[in-house]
């Protein structure tokens, strides 16, 4: 037993150097040694899994500081409203695409506290990678997801309200009770996506390709729902 105990507590201690040493390299001014310190975390997560709720904490505040945050909604004329800044990048930094990749990797998530809820409200991730991402329960409000790949990701109860999914790929994502509530969808991809029990009032489908009548038929809708007017002309006498 004094030797399991001192076991341990020698790898606890390599495991809090190592966290240390990943915290210092996420502070440095070179890229690609901060993107060393994400893929330390990452590694560390692997080796001591009980590390994974603190890995995320600190990779979501590496995302939210090093990340762009979206503009105030502005009025345009018609009375609508425009985030469009095209002094903004088209993708994310590498760093921040590792540590967005290392964040909401499945066989890591599973190890973080279900009441670690994923923050990236209100960021400029346009063009990010998360194809397959696990993003269950995560806060997306108004953030910017423009082309955004996320393509199988899970999206279960994700709270996407007002965000910006304009040419967004979201095939076979999974969208089962997503709050996508007033949400830009103009011209973004939803072959296979599962959209039950999706709130989509307010939501702009205008030009979505692959968008089903059955698909919108599971989802939430209302009256300020813009629908391609072929799914409109399907659904709306099945709703009268």
């Amino acid at each position: 037993m004094y030797t399991i105990r001192n076991y341990r507590l020698t790898r606890r201690g390599q495991v809090t150097d190592r966290f240390t040493k990943a915290l210092e390299r996420l502070g440095s001014d070179q890229r690609y040694v901060r993107i060393g310190g994400v893929l330390a975390l990452e590694q560390i997560i692997q080796d001591a899994p009980e590390q994974a709720t603190h890995a995320a904490q600190v990779l979501g505040h590496f995302v939210r500081d090093r990340a762009p945050t979206c503009p105030r909604p502005t009025n345009a004329p018609g009375g609508e409203t425009t985030q469009t800044d095209t002094s903004l990048p088209t993708s994310p930094e590498a760093d921040v695409q590792v540590a967005l990749t290392a964040l909401t990797r499945p066989e890591s998530r599973t190890h973080v506290d279900d009441r670690e809820r994923l923050y990236l409200a209100i960021l400029h991730l346009a063009g990010a990678d998360l194809v397959r991402a696990d993003l269950t329960d995560a806060l997306l409000t108004r953030t910017n997801l423009t082309r955004a790949d996320l393509s199988g990701a899970d999206l279960t109860s994700a709270f996407l309200r007002r965000a910006d999914l304009t040419h967004a790929f979201l095939d076979g994502a999974n969208l089962t009770g997503a709050n996508l509530a007033k949400a830009n969808l103009t011209g973004a991809s939803l072959h296979g996506a599962d959209l039950t029990r999706a709130d989509l009032g307010g939501a702009d489908l205008t030009d979505v390709r692959g968008l089903g009548t059955e698909q919108v038929r599971s989802a939430r809708l209302n009256a300020e729902t813009v629908l391609p007017p072929d799914i409109r002309a399907a659904v709306e006498p099945s709703s009268t």
